[in-house]
């Protein structure tokens, strides 16, 4: 188990960048902490990782304390693996020369092996020959997964890893660390600032704000639970609306159509690629956003099928 205790981290400005945090974080299992830019997300991984100091507090692995960054000659902990925003690959090295370069103390045989079998993990086959310089922006981070995981890590954290990734990158990448957890054996606690790329993958997920981190959650209960609109809001549209005397608060592809129902009229409509977006509007100019499989009739009648 991973865990810190009363951790804190301030800038020379005295800012509070973290403020005590306790968690504590179990093995073969995917964690994600969403929150703004500028929340501290990052620090709190490189600190987990051993590459940055706290203020306060402490890092403990199974009981034991682990160093400070400052304290070791080379910073960062074993089994801890941190895969950062910029990748830091060595861009002028091949695919496979990056990945070898993690385990030059390896045997030789042993480092070709692993080396070899993370080349076909991560598919990267076919560039496996190629500078790191002349990779696509997909590649270069599946290089820097494999380059992370060459020593076997049992903690790997990942830093914004759906930044700048298209929709298709973005499910190939969900695919990947589920499959990671399942062979690889490990713990993977990724943080971002957009709480839809984590829904379906995290088992927990907590908010970083103002330097404190909430508890863990199962995150599609904290989907279907919509009484704090602000945090409801961080998984996706949430629609509020009055109706015979009720506040209605539901996600736009909870409802059904009924004569009963509150009566809309369509606005606009777009497809996405995937479902159809109907921007509609109650008698009283408010707005509702509903999904559909097909465009739905200019005046219709709805209720939701789940609010709270």
């Amino acid at each position: 188990m991973l865990e810190t205790r009363d951790l804190s981290l301030s800038y020379h400005t005295d800012r509070q960048i973290l403020n005590r945090i306790n968690a504590s974080f179990d093995p073969n299992t995917i964690y994600g902490i969403a929150g703004n830019s500028g929340e501290g997300k990052s620090s709190l991984l490189k600190i987990l990782a051993g590459t940055l100091d706290q203020t306060s507090g402490d890092v403990f692995l199974d009981e034991r304390k682990l160093p400070r960054a400052s304290q070791r000659l080379i910073p960062g902990h074993p089994g801890i693996a941190l895969v950062a925003q910029d990748y830091r690959l060595d861009l002028y090295h091949t695919c496979i020369e990056n990945i070898r370069e993690s385990i030059l103390n390896w045997a030789p045989i042993q480092r070709e092996r692993r080396v070899n079998y993370l080349i076909k993990l991560l598919g990267l086959q076919t560039v496996k020959n190629e500078k790191a310089l002349t990779l696509s922006g997909g590649e270069q981070q599946r290089l820097a997964l494999a380059r992370a995981l060459a020593t076997k890590p049992t903690w790997l954290l990942l830093d914004e890893p759906f930044s700048n990734l298209d929709g298709t990158l973005k499910h190939k990448l969900v695919n990947l660390l589920f499959t990671l957890k399942e062979k690889e054996k490990i713990c993977i606690i990724l943080v971002s600032h957009d709480s839809q790329d984590m829904l379906g993958l995290c088992n927990k997920m907590a908010f970083l704000k103002k330097g404190k981190l909430s508890t863990f959650f199962t995150p599609m209960e904290r989907f279907l639970t919509l009484d704090n609109l602000k945090e409801a809001q961080w998984f996706g549209e949430v629609n509020s609306v009055r109706w015979q005397g009720e506040l209605l608060r539901f996600r736009p592809g909870f409802y059904t159509i009924t004569p009963d129902g509150i009566p809309l009229e369509l606005s606009q409509c777009f497809f996405n690629g995937t479902v159809y977006i109907n921007y509609f509007y109650t008698d009283k100019s408010e707005m509702v956003i509903l999904y559909s499989l097909t465009p739905l009739p200019k005046l219709i009648k709805i209720l939701p099928t789940h609010e709270k």
